[in-house]
């Protein structure tokens, strides 16, 4: 325990007690620079609180109040989306979800992808590390250069996935969250591939399962494909009378549905489902164009996506 102000190093300068107690601790008060470092003679208890009293140069006491922190001794944990992780053989991107906040800047030395005969597949991941805002979710991008047909990595190096093929995922024990706390064990996700996507999600092939009135059941949304999980957050909204309806967002795990509750119980009538145009499929195509979009054509605008729905009493 240390604490700076204009003190002197003896044991008057500074005394710390347990508590409300009224006799102070025995203990071996240094001094370095302007830094003064109290050692007690028995090791300070977590959780405990503590009164630290010091003497300024002056002669005047200040006390201060300090707790001896918990240690974060909880193990990270690290799920995947989506899950069961059944991807294109084209894919662009998937998530990895953790418990904690992650260190930062080491995922291509906490990662690797196996191959059936557990050799690994090289350089597979774009380099780019994008976490979300808390540091739990980290976007795991497969080279667009090596999954794009036709472009210079994908002609010399290959593909990073082949359709037939299972892979596993592997996420080093060693990888520790911003507390220090390593995963401990590693962790393993198997990933199967399916042919090439290179089509552009098309709501018109999207189920609606309606709500009811005068409940607040969800609406749910069930998709032809797996979408990107992290997009589908934020991308579909509920209105009526240009009023977006406020409410609760969850999304399958496998990114294959969406639901939403609203806040209010639902209105006998029709709604809209809004949905941004720019919501990609795991191969990164939208509802304006594929992926691999010839550029020399002309893109497509459209501003929004509507899906009407009735909702019955």
């Amino acid at each position: 325990m240390s604490t700076t102000g204009q003190v002197e190093a003896t044991g008057t300068d500074l005394r710390v007690f347990r508590g409300d107690a009224k006799s102070p601790l025995f203990g071996r008060v240094t001094r370095d620079g302007d830094s003064v470092r109290f050692a007690p003679v028995l090791p300070f208890v977590v959780g405990e609180s503590y009164r630290v009293e010091v003497r300024s140069a002056a002669g005047a006491w200040t006390t201060l109040k300090l707790l001896v922190p918990q240690p974060e001794t909880e193990v990270p944990a690290v799920t995947i989306t989506p899950s069961p992780a059944v991807l294109p053989a084209n894919a662009l991107k998937l998530y990895l979800h953790f418990s904690h906040p992650m260190e930062q800047g080491v995922f291509l030395d906490r990662i690797t992808l196996h191959r059936q005969d557990e050799s690994i597949v090289e350089g597979p991941f774009r380099e780019t590390e994008l976490w979300s805002p808390d540091g739990k979710r980290l976007t795991l991008w497969l080279h667009p250069g090596r999954q794009k047909t036709g472009v210079n990595l994908n002609v010399d190096e290959g593909p990073v996935l082949t359709k037939g093929e299972t892979y596993s995922l592997k996420i080093a024990a060693s990888w520790r969250s911003d507390k220090g706390v390593a995963l401990g064990k590693e962790t393993a996700f198997a990933i199967t591939t399916a042919g090439a996507d290179h089509t552009s999600p098309d709501p018109k092939r999207w189920q609606i399962v309606e709500p009811k009135a005068g409940g607040r059941e969800p609406l749910k949304v069930v998709f032809d494909e797996a979408l990107d999980s992290a997009m589908l957050a934020s991308a579909l909204s509920v209105t009526r009378a240009k009023v977006r309806l406020s409410g609760a967002v969850q999304v399958a795990a496998d990114a294959r549905s969406w639901s939403f509750t609203p806040d209010d119980k639902w209105i006998a009538g029709a709604w809209l489902l809004e949905v941004d145009p720019l919501l990609e499929d795991l191969a990164g195509n939208n509802l304006l164009h594929p992926f691999e979009v010839d550029r020399e054509e002309p893109v497509k605008t459209v501003p929004l996506t509507v899906v009407r729905f009735e909702v019955r009493g």
